[in-house]
């Protein structure tokens, strides 16, 4: 379930201040986005430098065209053998099956097949047919992908079958990019990897990061202001990534149960977490799930908080991020607070 999304604005709101000069800074191209990387500090650039080496470090274990990578070797391998891998990615892997059983498979990195077969991890996008996608929703199942804790593990139970963390990877990288900014006494900082947002500490000028939220309906707009700190904001929407035949357009966030474009009335969820990692799949899994069991999930786990806008005109807020959430004064939304 990659992500391909830009949907947070994050040149930092600064109400006319600029970051001072005595911040690192570090740009770059990894998993397939942008990256931008900012810290501040005697140690900021001994830390992106870290965080750089890092983040292509993880791309080489966990991408699925990379032949020399992790996944790549367990998707080869599926119902063959039995994969070894390194921590970091059975931790991740570990996480996503996770993430899977708590959502009730509205996350789910087997998805891969169905994800390929629409052509949004490749480079001509097309429509299968509803037989070739029922024929893909088969290999979907991940009570079949097997972790082994002991031996470090993994293991695809039928051929054909394939994972892609492309939904997880970027919040997991941008976990261990705050470690080794924690590491190096980083207190104030900022890295987007493809929109996937995180920030350490508060700005510069000791006050909380400011991170627009953009409008699903106006790609220039945003509909509001989230003051944050120490914490990951990550957003998935269905108008980024997606592609038109015979006039209808199909996006790229894919239902596990019907192997479709999800059709639940939502055009982008905000997930403000102090989990990368978790955030990540949530952005994608309340997508899926739709508005009223994304609210039950929040109101099960009650440690992440979100923002959900809809294509009747409505945006939902969770009350636990209400006070931190600025509306924008223009936004044409109806607001509701999604309460415990």
């Amino acid at each position: 379930m990659r992500k391909y999304i830009l949907v947070i604005i994050i040149c930092i709101l600064f109400c006319g201040c600029q970051i001072k000069n005595d911040m690192a800074e570090i740009q770059m191209f990894a998993m397939d986005t942008f990256i931008d990387l900012k810290a501040q500090g005697e140690n900021g650039e001994k830390a992106l430098l870290e965080a750089e080496k890092e983040i292509n470090r993880l791309e080489k274990l966990f991408s699925p065209t990379i032949e020399q990578s992790e996944i790549f070797a367990i998707n080869q391998y599926a119902a063959k053998q039995t994969v070894t891998v390194s921590k970091d990615t059975f931790d991740l892997i570990e996480k996503a099956k996770e993430y899977c059983n708590i959502t009730e498979g509205a996350f789910d990195i087997t998805i891969a097949p169905v994800v390929k077969a629409w052509g949004f991890t490749e480079e001509v996008k097309r429509v299968p047919s509803d037989e070739e996608i029922q024929q893909k929703l088969q290999l979907v199942d991940n009570n079949k992908l097997h972790i082994d804790k002991q031996n470090s593990t993994v293991y695809l139970e039928n051929e054909n079958m394939s994972i892609d963390l492309g939904g997880i990877a970027k919040g997991y990288a941008s976990n261990k990019v705050n470690e080794i900014l924690k590491k190096n006494g980083v207190s104030s900082a900022v890295i987007s990897l493809g929109g996937n947002v995180s920030v350490t500490g508060k700005r510069p000028d000791g006050t909380k990061w400011r991170i627009a939220v953009q409008d699903p309906m106006n790609s220039e707009g945003y509909v509001g202001i989230l003051n944050v700190e120490d914490t990951s904001v990550i957003t998935s929407g269905v108008y980024q990534r997606f592609f038109e035949q015979n006039g209808k357009k199909y996006h790229h966030i894919i239902d596990t149960k019907t192997g479709k474009p999800t059709q639940n009335g939502l055009l982008s969820v905000t997930i403000v977490c102090d989990n990368g990692a978790m955030a990540d799949a949530l952005s994608t899994s309340v997508m899926v799930a739709g508005l009223q069991k994304g609210s039950e999930l929040w109101r099960k786990l009650d440690n992440f908080g979100m923002i959900v806008i809809t294509d009747s005109n409505e945006m939902y807020i969770s009350e636990d991020i209400e006070d931190i959430f600025e509306v924008s004064d223009d936004v044409e939304y109806t607001i509701h607070i999604i309460q415990k």
